[in-house]
Protein backbone atom coordinates (compact mmCIF):
# COMPACT_ATOMS: atom_id res chain seq x y z
CA UNK A 1 0.00 0.00 0.00
CA UNK A 2 2.93 2.62 0.90
CA UNK A 3 4.46 1.87 -2.69
CA UNK A 4 0.87 2.91 -4.29
CA UNK A 5 0.94 6.07 -2.93
CA UNK A 6 4.70 7.11 -2.98
CA UNK A 7 4.80 5.99 -6.63
CA UNK A 8 2.53 8.74 -8.14
CA UNK A 9 4.77 11.43 -6.17
CA UNK A 10 8.22 9.93 -7.79
CA UNK A 11 6.54 9.99 -11.10
CA UNK A 12 5.36 13.60 -10.39
CA UNK A 13 8.33 14.82 -8.89
CA UNK A 14 10.75 13.18 -11.78
CA UNK A 15 8.05 15.02 -14.40
CA UNK A 16 9.91 18.23 -13.62
CA UNK A 17 13.80 17.26 -13.42
CA UNK A 18 14.28 18.39 -17.31
CA UNK A 19 13.95 22.08 -18.02
CA UNK A 20 11.93 23.05 -21.12
CA UNK A 21 14.89 23.89 -23.49
CA UNK A 22 14.70 27.06 -25.65
CA UNK A 23 14.77 26.18 -29.47
CA UNK A 24 16.16 29.76 -29.89
CA UNK A 25 18.06 29.81 -27.09
CA UNK A 26 22.06 29.12 -27.24
CA UNK A 27 24.14 26.50 -28.56
CA UNK A 28 24.21 24.31 -25.88
CA UNK A 29 26.91 20.71 -25.62
CA UNK A 30 27.01 18.27 -22.84
CA UNK A 31 24.42 20.50 -20.84
CA UNK A 32 26.44 23.54 -20.94
CA UNK A 33 26.11 26.43 -22.97
CA UNK A 34 28.84 27.62 -26.04
CA UNK A 35 30.07 31.07 -26.17
CA UNK A 36 33.55 32.12 -26.48
CA UNK A 37 33.34 34.64 -23.84
CA UNK A 38 31.96 35.78 -19.89
CA UNK A 39 29.29 38.22 -21.02
CA UNK A 40 25.75 36.87 -20.59
CA UNK A 41 24.09 34.20 -22.69
CA UNK A 42 21.88 35.88 -25.85
CA UNK A 43 18.60 34.97 -26.15
CA UNK A 44 15.91 36.36 -27.49
CA UNK A 45 14.10 39.22 -24.89
CA UNK A 46 10.65 37.91 -23.56
CA UNK A 47 8.57 41.24 -24.90
CA UNK A 48 10.22 40.82 -28.30
CA UNK A 49 9.70 37.41 -28.96
CA UNK A 50 6.49 37.04 -30.97
CA UNK A 51 7.47 39.94 -33.02
CA UNK A 52 10.44 37.91 -34.02
CA UNK A 53 8.87 34.73 -35.01
CA UNK A 54 5.88 36.79 -36.58
CA UNK A 55 8.89 38.73 -38.70
CA UNK A 56 11.07 35.47 -39.63
CA UNK A 57 7.58 33.95 -40.95
CA UNK A 58 7.37 37.30 -42.80
CA UNK A 59 10.50 37.07 -43.73
CA UNK A 60 11.11 33.26 -44.73
CA UNK A 61 14.04 33.32 -42.78
CA UNK A 62 15.20 31.13 -39.61
CA UNK A 63 14.34 33.07 -36.43
CA UNK A 64 17.62 32.94 -35.41
CA UNK A 65 18.94 34.85 -38.37
CA UNK A 66 16.25 37.51 -37.44
CA UNK A 67 17.80 37.69 -33.96
CA UNK A 68 21.12 37.88 -33.96
CA UNK A 69 20.43 40.72 -36.97
CA UNK A 70 18.72 42.68 -34.42
CA UNK A 71 21.47 41.79 -31.53
CA UNK A 72 23.82 43.15 -34.04
CA UNK A 73 21.86 46.48 -35.18
CA UNK A 74 21.15 48.01 -31.60
CA UNK A 75 21.72 45.26 -29.26
CA UNK A 76 17.86 45.09 -28.77
CA UNK A 77 17.64 48.80 -27.98
CA UNK A 78 14.33 50.31 -29.27
CA UNK A 79 16.11 53.82 -29.20
CA UNK A 80 19.44 53.16 -30.46
CA UNK A 81 20.43 56.30 -33.12
CA UNK A 82 23.80 55.88 -35.17
CA UNK A 83 25.54 58.46 -36.00
CA UNK A 84 25.01 58.40 -40.05
CA UNK A 85 21.13 58.69 -39.12
CA UNK A 86 19.97 54.68 -38.93
CA UNK A 87 17.22 54.38 -35.92
CA UNK A 88 15.32 52.32 -34.01
CA UNK A 89 15.87 48.67 -32.84
CA UNK A 90 16.46 47.33 -36.33
CA UNK A 91 18.33 50.50 -37.36
CA UNK A 92 16.52 51.82 -40.68
CA UNK A 93 17.86 54.38 -42.35
CA UNK A 94 15.20 57.53 -43.02
CA UNK A 95 14.74 56.61 -46.68
CA UNK A 96 13.73 53.23 -46.29
CA UNK A 97 11.99 53.71 -43.43
CA UNK A 98 9.86 55.86 -45.07
CA UNK A 99 9.43 53.05 -47.79
CA UNK A 100 8.81 50.40 -44.83
CA UNK A 101 7.93 51.90 -41.53
CA UNK A 102 4.33 51.80 -42.78
CA UNK A 103 4.05 55.89 -41.65
CA UNK A 104 4.85 54.12 -37.52
CA UNK A 105 7.07 55.80 -35.38
CA UNK A 106 10.47 54.36 -36.25
CA UNK A 107 11.64 53.91 -32.59
CA UNK A 108 8.39 52.01 -32.17
CA UNK A 109 10.48 48.30 -31.66
CA UNK A 110 7.36 46.69 -32.49
CA UNK A 111 6.84 48.56 -35.70
CA UNK A 112 10.76 48.32 -36.28
CA UNK A 113 10.72 44.06 -35.97
CA UNK A 114 7.50 44.44 -38.51
CA UNK A 115 9.28 46.55 -41.17
CA UNK A 116 12.56 44.22 -41.20
CA UNK A 117 10.45 40.83 -41.61
CA UNK A 118 8.77 42.58 -44.41
CA UNK A 119 12.08 44.07 -46.05
CA UNK A 120 14.22 41.12 -45.57
CA UNK A 121 11.52 39.45 -47.39
CA UNK A 122 12.25 42.29 -50.19
CA UNK A 123 15.59 41.64 -50.28
CA UNK A 124 15.79 38.01 -50.25
CA UNK A 125 13.18 37.76 -53.26
CA UNK A 126 16.10 40.37 -54.76
CA UNK A 127 19.46 38.44 -54.63
CA UNK A 128 17.56 35.10 -54.86
CA UNK A 129 18.88 34.68 -58.27
CA UNK A 130 22.57 35.35 -57.58
CA UNK A 131 22.44 32.56 -54.65
CA UNK A 132 22.88 28.93 -55.46
CA UNK A 133 22.23 27.41 -52.29
CA UNK A 134 20.29 28.60 -49.18
CA UNK A 135 23.30 29.62 -47.02
CA UNK A 136 24.09 32.40 -50.00
CA UNK A 137 20.54 33.56 -50.02
CA UNK A 138 20.97 34.02 -45.66
CA UNK A 139 24.54 35.98 -46.63
CA UNK A 140 23.38 38.03 -49.77
CA UNK A 141 20.37 39.19 -47.98
CA UNK A 142 22.30 40.59 -45.12
CA UNK A 143 24.65 42.08 -47.36
CA UNK A 144 22.20 43.71 -49.03
CA UNK A 145 20.39 44.48 -46.00
CA UNK A 146 23.58 46.30 -44.82
CA UNK A 147 25.23 47.93 -47.88
CA UNK A 148 22.17 48.32 -49.73
CA UNK A 149 20.65 45.73 -52.81
CA UNK A 150 22.33 47.64 -55.45
CA UNK A 151 26.10 47.43 -54.12
CA UNK A 152 25.15 43.18 -53.80
CA UNK A 153 23.69 43.67 -57.88
CA UNK A 154 26.70 45.33 -58.65
CA UNK A 155 29.28 43.01 -57.47
CA UNK A 156 27.05 40.01 -57.93
CA UNK A 157 27.38 38.76 -54.47
CA UNK A 158 28.81 39.97 -51.54
CA UNK A 159 30.53 43.33 -51.79
CA UNK A 160 33.97 43.76 -50.57
CA UNK A 161 33.30 46.21 -48.03
CA UNK A 162 35.66 45.27 -44.84
CA UNK A 163 32.29 46.37 -42.77
CA UNK A 164 29.90 43.83 -44.79
CA UNK A 165 32.18 41.00 -44.83
CA UNK A 166 32.33 41.09 -40.82
CA UNK A 167 28.29 42.07 -40.68
CA UNK A 168 27.37 38.61 -42.56
CA UNK A 169 29.88 36.81 -41.01
CA UNK A 170 28.60 37.87 -37.53
CA UNK A 171 25.16 37.62 -37.79
CA UNK A 172 25.70 34.01 -39.52
CA UNK A 173 27.67 32.87 -36.74
CA UNK A 174 25.28 34.28 -33.84
CA UNK A 175 22.89 33.04 -35.49
CA UNK A 176 24.36 29.12 -34.77
CA UNK A 177 25.72 30.25 -31.27
CA UNK A 178 23.41 32.46 -29.79
CA UNK A 179 20.06 31.66 -30.90
CA UNK A 180 19.90 28.11 -31.91
CA UNK A 181 19.98 25.57 -29.20
CA UNK A 182 21.23 22.92 -31.46
CA UNK A 183 23.75 24.60 -32.58
CA UNK A 184 22.84 23.79 -36.55
CA UNK A 185 24.43 26.74 -38.95
CA UNK A 186 21.35 28.55 -40.52
CA UNK A 187 21.06 27.23 -44.39
CA UNK A 188 23.79 25.07 -43.97
CA UNK A 189 27.03 25.40 -44.96
CA UNK A 190 28.58 27.09 -48.12
CA UNK A 191 30.26 24.07 -49.14
CA UNK A 192 27.61 21.24 -48.70
CA UNK A 193 26.48 19.09 -45.82
CA UNK A 194 27.25 18.12 -43.20
CA UNK A 195 25.72 15.64 -40.53
CA UNK A 196 25.45 16.93 -37.15
CA UNK A 197 27.17 15.27 -34.26
CA UNK A 198 29.51 12.59 -36.66
CA UNK A 199 32.50 14.29 -35.85
CA UNK A 200 35.61 13.44 -33.00
CA UNK A 201 37.16 16.16 -30.63
CA UNK A 202 40.55 17.30 -32.30
CA UNK A 203 42.44 17.40 -28.98
CA UNK A 204 39.86 16.37 -26.06
CA UNK A 205 39.51 17.95 -22.45
CA UNK A 206 41.12 21.35 -24.65
CA UNK A 207 40.31 24.69 -24.50
CA UNK A 208 40.71 27.02 -27.08
CA UNK A 209 44.19 29.36 -27.08
CA UNK A 210 43.33 31.43 -30.17
CA UNK A 211 40.45 31.82 -31.68
CA UNK A 212 40.13 31.89 -36.06
CA UNK A 213 40.82 35.57 -37.91
CA UNK A 214 42.30 38.81 -37.02
CA UNK A 215 44.00 38.28 -33.54
CA UNK A 216 47.23 40.45 -31.92
CA UNK A 217 50.38 38.99 -32.32
CA UNK A 218 51.03 36.28 -31.24
CA UNK A 219 54.99 35.91 -30.62
CA UNK A 220 57.34 38.76 -29.37
CA UNK A 221 57.12 40.43 -32.69
CA UNK A 222 55.47 40.09 -36.05
CA UNK A 223 58.03 42.12 -38.10
CA UNK A 224 58.10 40.98 -41.69
CA UNK A 225 55.71 38.22 -40.79
CA UNK A 226 51.77 40.18 -41.17
CA UNK A 227 50.21 37.02 -42.27
CA UNK A 228 50.33 36.11 -37.73
CA UNK A 229 47.82 38.94 -37.12
CA UNK A 230 45.09 36.84 -39.45
CA UNK A 231 44.68 33.05 -38.56
CA UNK A 232 43.71 30.81 -40.14
CA UNK A 233 42.54 28.07 -38.13
CA UNK A 234 42.32 27.96 -34.12
CA UNK A 235 44.80 26.76 -31.79
CA UNK A 236 43.96 23.94 -29.00
CA UNK A 237 45.79 23.11 -25.62
CA UNK A 238 45.55 20.46 -22.92
CA UNK A 239 46.75 17.48 -20.98
CA UNK A 240 45.84 15.00 -23.80
CA UNK A 241 48.97 13.65 -25.17
CA UNK A 242 47.57 13.25 -28.88
CA UNK A 243 45.63 14.82 -31.32
CA UNK A 244 43.20 13.29 -33.18
CA UNK A 245 41.52 12.70 -36.66
CA UNK A 246 37.95 14.66 -36.44
CA UNK A 247 36.39 12.45 -39.26
CA UNK A 248 37.43 10.17 -41.42
CA UNK A 249 40.19 11.00 -43.81
CA UNK A 250 43.12 10.73 -46.18
CA UNK A 251 46.42 12.07 -45.29
CA UNK A 252 48.05 13.53 -48.56
CA UNK A 253 50.85 15.37 -46.90
CA UNK A 254 52.98 14.30 -44.08
CA UNK A 255 56.04 16.76 -43.45
CA UNK A 256 59.57 15.20 -42.96
CA UNK A 257 60.58 17.61 -39.67
CA UNK A 258 63.05 20.33 -39.89
CA UNK A 259 64.52 19.65 -43.46
CA UNK A 260 60.28 20.39 -44.48
CA UNK A 261 60.91 24.28 -45.65
CA UNK A 262 57.61 25.25 -44.00
CA UNK A 263 59.21 23.62 -40.53
CA UNK A 264 60.31 27.30 -39.52
CA UNK A 265 56.38 28.23 -39.56
CA UNK A 266 53.84 25.29 -39.40
CA UNK A 267 56.36 22.91 -37.37
CA UNK A 268 55.93 19.29 -37.92
CA UNK A 269 52.48 19.31 -39.86
CA UNK A 270 49.85 17.19 -41.62
CA UNK A 271 47.46 17.70 -44.71
CA UNK A 272 44.62 15.58 -45.02
CA UNK A 273 41.05 15.38 -46.76
CA UNK A 274 37.56 13.93 -45.78
CA UNK A 275 36.96 10.97 -47.59
CA UNK A 276 33.88 11.46 -47.66
CA UNK A 277 31.79 14.45 -48.95
CA UNK A 278 31.71 17.45 -48.60
CA UNK A 279 35.80 16.68 -48.57
CA UNK A 280 36.81 19.17 -46.28
CA UNK A 281 40.40 19.56 -46.41
CA UNK A 282 42.81 19.49 -42.72
CA UNK A 283 45.61 21.04 -41.76
CA UNK A 284 47.36 19.98 -38.42
CA UNK A 285 50.47 22.41 -37.30
CA UNK A 286 52.92 22.55 -34.37
CA UNK A 287 53.37 18.70 -33.79
CA UNK A 288 56.15 17.71 -31.36
CA UNK A 289 59.20 16.63 -32.85
CA UNK A 290 59.13 12.64 -33.99
CA UNK A 291 55.69 12.23 -32.79
CA UNK A 292 53.93 11.99 -35.78
CA UNK A 293 52.04 8.86 -36.35
CA UNK A 294 50.68 8.93 -39.64
CA UNK A 295 52.37 9.07 -43.02
CA UNK A 296 51.50 10.40 -46.55
CA UNK A 297 48.84 7.91 -48.58
CA UNK A 298 47.53 6.25 -45.16
CA UNK A 299 43.69 6.08 -44.57
CA UNK A 300 42.62 6.80 -41.15
CA UNK A 301 39.41 6.39 -39.35
CA UNK A 302 37.63 8.88 -36.62
CA UNK A 303 39.44 9.22 -33.84
CA UNK A 304 42.47 7.77 -35.02
CA UNK A 305 45.55 9.23 -32.71
CA UNK A 306 47.44 11.28 -35.65
CA UNK A 307 50.89 12.97 -33.20
CA UNK A 308 51.72 14.83 -30.07
CA UNK A 309 51.04 18.62 -29.56
CA UNK A 310 54.20 20.64 -29.49
CA UNK A 311 55.97 23.95 -30.02
CA UNK A 312 57.48 23.48 -33.18
CA UNK A 313 57.52 26.31 -35.79
CA UNK A 314 55.90 30.12 -35.18
CA UNK A 315 54.58 28.72 -31.41
CA UNK A 316 54.36 30.25 -28.17
CA UNK A 317 53.33 27.37 -26.40
CA UNK A 318 52.43 23.55 -26.74
CA UNK A 319 49.46 23.17 -28.53
CA UNK A 320 48.24 22.05 -31.74
CA UNK A 321 46.85 24.15 -34.92
CA UNK A 322 43.82 22.72 -36.59
CA UNK A 323 42.57 24.25 -39.75
CA UNK A 324 40.02 23.51 -42.62
CA UNK A 325 39.88 24.44 -45.75
CA UNK A 326 37.56 24.80 -48.63
CA UNK A 327 36.92 21.22 -50.75
CA UNK A 328 37.94 22.98 -53.63
CA UNK A 329 41.49 23.72 -52.33
CA UNK A 330 44.04 21.41 -53.83
CA UNK A 331 44.94 18.11 -52.00
CA UNK A 332 48.41 18.80 -50.62
CA UNK A 333 50.51 15.95 -51.77
CA UNK A 334 54.10 18.39 -50.76
CA UNK A 335 55.60 21.43 -48.73
CA UNK A 336 52.46 24.21 -49.77
CA UNK A 337 51.53 27.32 -47.97
CA UNK A 338 47.64 27.26 -48.42
CA UNK A 339 46.19 29.54 -50.71
CA UNK A 340 42.98 28.81 -50.62
CA UNK A 341 39.64 29.54 -48.58
CA UNK A 342 39.49 28.96 -44.88
CA UNK A 343 36.75 28.28 -43.26
CA UNK A 344 36.33 29.03 -39.07
CA UNK A 345 35.99 25.33 -37.51
CA UNK A 346 34.56 26.77 -34.28
CA UNK A 347 30.45 26.72 -36.19
CA UNK A 348 31.38 23.42 -38.01
CA UNK A 349 32.76 21.71 -34.61
CA UNK A 350 29.61 22.77 -32.41
CA UNK A 351 27.23 22.09 -34.71
CA UNK A 352 29.35 18.13 -34.39
CA UNK A 353 28.35 18.51 -30.85
CA UNK A 354 32.49 19.18 -30.08
CA UNK A 355 32.78 21.00 -26.75
CA UNK A 356 35.76 23.32 -27.35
Amino acid sequence: MLLLVLTPVIIFLGAHDEPPVDPNGPCVIQGEPVDDSDKPQASIPEQYRDAVEAASKTAGLPVGIIAAQIQQESNWNPKAQSPVGAAGIAQFMPGTWATWGNGKDVLDPFAGIDAQGRYMKHLSDFVADLATNENEKLKLTLAAYNTGPGNVQKYGGIPPFAETEEYVEKIMKNAQLEFSSTCEAPGGFDFGDLQAGEWAHPLPASRLTSGFGSRPCPLSSCAGQPYLMYHEGIDLAGSEPFFYAPTDMKITYVSVGSPDKLYGFYGNYIFAQMTEAPHLVFEFHEAMDHSLLVKTGDVVKKGTPLGKPGATGNSSGIHVHFQINDPKTSVFDRPAVNNGKTIDPLPILRQQKVNI
